[in-house]
């Protein structure tokens, strides 16, 4: 039914639109079921026991689109997640190259909460151990950005970590499989201080 939403972008509106074109159809063909019962804006009584029975078959073909969508809604975002989204944005090296920060995008309660949320998330940990120099075991080269983080989201790309988030929030604590080894631990970053 839709595309593979656990990697790479998602086209939200390219997703939502064919539900919203399906609903409109439904809806058309609910009111085209109704106004043959109609004259003008009433029913008049000897069509009264069909319109009813029209409308109740209506109600249950609207109901199920309903569970559908809802079923589907929550495959595209996950489940609902606490708090508001935060932008919350990291130059990593490449800043002493001129090339602009990262912006990662979470849900919290403020910026320090949504930091702590993004430092346990594999797809920023992962990233973040990325950005150290050639010589293993030195720390990431890695700056938050206060001035560009802020709640809400910002125009233009952005790394959106809301489905991860909501993904690890119903999820057990992770184990790394087969020996393979666990992410390092995050360094601590201003943002949490």
């Amino acid at each position: 039914m839709t595309q593979n939403l656990t990697s790479g972008p998602v086209d939200y509106v390219g997703q939502i639109h064919p539900w919203l074109t399906r609903y409109a159809e439904l809806s058309a063909r609910h009111t085209a079921q109704l106004d043959q019962y109609r004259d003008g804006d009433d029913v008049p009584e000897h069509h009264m026991p069909a319109y009813d029975e029209a409308r109740k078959d209506n109600a249950i073909k609207a109901d199920a689109f309903l569970d559908s969508l809802a079923e589907f809604l929550h495959e595209l975002v996950g489940p609902p997640l606490p708090g508001t989204a935060f932008t919350l944005t990291f130059a990593g090296p490449e800043r002493h190259d001129g090339e602009a920060p990262y912006l990662w995008v979470v849900n919290g309660s403020d910026l320090p909460d949504a930091g702590r949320t993004l430092l346990s998330l594999p797809s920023f940990r992962e990233w973040l151990a990325e950005q150290g120099t050639y010589d293993h075991g030195s720390p990431p080269d890695v700056q938050y950005v206060a001035d560009q983080s802020h709640p809400g989201l910002t125009y233009g790309y952005f790394n959106d970590l809301r489905r991860e988030q909501a993904a690890q929030q119903d999820a057990p604590e992770p184990t790394a499989p087969g020996g393979a080894p666990a992410l390092p631990p995050a360094p601590p970053l201003a943002l949490l201080h």
